[in-house]
Order: C-alpha cells, then sequence, then structure tokens
C-alpha cells in the first residue's frame, strides 16, 4: 500500500474557505485535470465524511472517518465507515483489505489523524495563486509558513522543484517520507 495525500491549497495554506467548499469551485483546470488522472491511479480514498458528502461517489472504494459508527463498519459496498475513537486504522486496513495506491482527501483533521500515525508516504500539494486569508489549515495548528519544518517533524521532505502547472502561477510541490532507516533532517 502507498498512501498518498492531494490536496489543493490557496497562496496561504487554505484547503477551503469552510467545511464544504470544494477545491473544483476555485482550482484551476490544470490542478482539477492532475487531481482527476491521480485518481484514475487510485484504488482506495481516505476522507472524512464533509468531504465524502461533498463529493459522493457511490462506485469509489472509500474509508470515510465519521462518528455515525462505533468503530470500523460498511457504510455501503464501496464506503466503510471508521471512528478512530472506537478503532484503530489497522482495523479499517483488516477489514477493507485495500492494495495499491490510496489517496488521502482530506479534511484538516484526516491530515492531521494521518500524518500523526504515520501512513501519508507522499504529500502532492497543488498551490492556487489565490489567498483565502482565512479557512480550512492544511494541518490543525500549522501555519502555512510552518508547513514544511512540521512535515520534517514527521519524517517528510520536499522533492525536487515546484512544478508550474500553468501560467496563472499554479504549481505542484512534493513531499515524501524518509526511509525508516533516514537520518530525519533539521529544520
Amino acid at each position: 500500500m502507498h498512501f498518498v495525500l492531494l490536496a489543493a491549497v490557496s497562496a496561504d495554506g487554505f484547503i477551503a474557505r469552510h467545511p464544504g467548499h470544494p477545491p473544483w469551485e476555485w482550482a484551476s483546470a490544470e490542478e482539477q485535470a492532475r487531481f482527476r488522472a491521480a485518481m484514475a491511479q487510485v484504488t482506495w480514498s481516505v476522507l472524512g465524511r464533509v468531504t465524502h458528502e461533498t463529493a459522493h461517489r457511490p462506485e469509489r472504494k472509500r474509508i470515510v472517518f465519521t462518528s455515525s459508527v462505533t468503530g470500523v463498519a460498511w457504510l455501503t459496498p464501496n464506503h466503510l465507515g471508521f471512528n478512530p475513537a472506537g478503532a484503530t486504522f489497522d482495523e479499517v486496513l483488516e477489514t477493507a483489505k485495500p492494495e495499491g495506491t490510496i489517496a488521502i482527501l482530506g479534511g484538516t483533521r484526516v491530515h492531521d489523524y494521518m500524518l500523526e500515525i504515520g501512513r501519508v508516504d507522499e504529500l502532492r500539494l497543488s498551490i492556487e495563486p489565490i489567498r483565502f486569508d482565512e479557512g480550512l489549515p492544511m494541518f490543525t495548528g500549522v501555519a502555512w509558513l510552518g508547513l514544511d519544518g512540521h512535515l520534517v517533524r514527521h519524517g517528510m521532505v520536499r522533492v525536487g522543484e515546484d512544478e508550474k502547472l500553468n501560467d496563472a502561477g499554479t504549481v505542484e510541490r512534493i513531499y515524501r517520507k524518509l526511509p525508516s532507516n533516514a537520518p530525519t533532517p533539521a529544520r
């Protein structure tokens, strides 16, 4: 299994202005094309209930963070509900048996949880040249300027240079988890 966190963010580091604010309302066509291409390679997605409901896809296999279950329970034949207060993510994996690439789609608390348990192998950020000034952050309590340091503390480093996606200024930035035997760079 390979876990990839995919997110579009504003230039000031917000994933949305408010819960339920979908990226397709503000992200560039190039970002959305990149997202669709990435999703074509995904076997399962991990997302919060609001994100799940905002972009409901009954045909896609999903692990949905929700308090409507006590631990792990099937919501539909393709959607597995997960409540971290009543189960571990390993229990989710035992039930779902996912393979291949698994997308982590948010929101903030899902990002927090997956990073904290060490299940983010790669982070692909599409950074849009717009500012929200406030909204939902990428990670709880992490200022945009502190993102690199936060990721380093979780064993992740930036890979290469940002890739320009369009002339308006949209870029893609990639981070990857260091191998478990690699020293964590100081930040």
